[in-house]
């Protein structure tokens, strides 16, 4: 098992025992679609942000592994940093290609690095 399937394995793990209350946080929402009620993590939730992140981990175009993901009823947000353009586009390519996805919000920054 690599170093990028252990972590998976373990987050993975970490949020079924904890409910995923502190693992996956909901999509990032504009104000006007804040929900009113709670927001409710179900196991339908956790196990599509885990087939995103195990799509994403399974990337050999994505070698820096500093994405978070997110999913709410389909909706899945990805959040944190990648090296160019082209691997937030292959991020978005691969969280689009997880069946049950049915919107993809980009919230990652480009961490250009200057050699």
């Amino acid at each position: 098992m690599n170093l990028k399937q252990l972590s998976l394995a373990s987050m993975l793990s970490l949020a079924i025992t904890t409910g995923a209350a502190g693992m996956l946080a909901r999509p990032a929402l504009a104000d006007a679609d804040l929900p009113t009620a709670p927001t409710i993590i179900t196991a339908t939730d956790v196990s599509l942000a885990a087939s995103v992140q195990a799509t994403l981990a399974n990337d050999q175009d994505l070698p820096f592994d500093n994405i978070a993901v997110s999913a709410k009823d389909g909706w899945v947000v990805l959040t944190g940093s990648v090296r160019s353009e082209s691997e937030r586009g292959r991020a978005l390519q691969d969280a689009k290609s997880v069946p049950g996805v049915t919107r993809v919000d980009d919230n990652m920054t480009v961490m250009e690095a200057s050699y």
